[in-house]
């Protein structure tokens, strides 16, 4: 079983890697466009990110038993959920976010990397 979760744990963290990656090439491509378009883009991008990141550290790279790690998946959940939103609001709200579809393209492209990336990293 440990295995499998040092498995996962590389793989999560490449994962990570890979979308860091995407998202500033993105962002480059948005900033030589605007640089407020390009800072939309990060905030919703890092909007899905940061709680995906967290996620994983909660799951994976905390030490806990056996027993607790469908509590920590539960709660890792729970905490990415809410982070999630505190994210957002504070997108929307301090950094002050003017293009809703730059902000969402990016948030929705970070939520299909998230799960297409491990994905395709299964099939290979």
């Amino acid at each position: 079983m440990s295995r499998i979760v040092q498995q996962a744990k590389i793989q999560y963290r490449k994962v990570i890697q890979i979308e860091i990656v995407i998202m500033l090439l993105f962002a480059c491509f948005f900033a030589f466009w605007q640089m407020k378009n390009a800072l939309d883009f990060l905030f919703g991008f890092l909007s899905a990110l940061l709680p995906f990141s967290v996620f994983v550290y909660i799951v994976f790279y905390r030490k806990q038993y056996l027993s607790a790690k469908l509590t920590a998946l539960y709660r890792g959940e729970a905490i990415k959920f809410v982070l999630t939103i505190v994210l957002i609001i504070a997108s929307f709200k301090w950094f002050l976010v003017t293009n809703f579809v730059i902000f969402f393209s990016g948030f929705f492209m970070a939520l299909i990397l998230n799960n297409l990336i491990p994905f395709l990293f299964r099939q290979i």
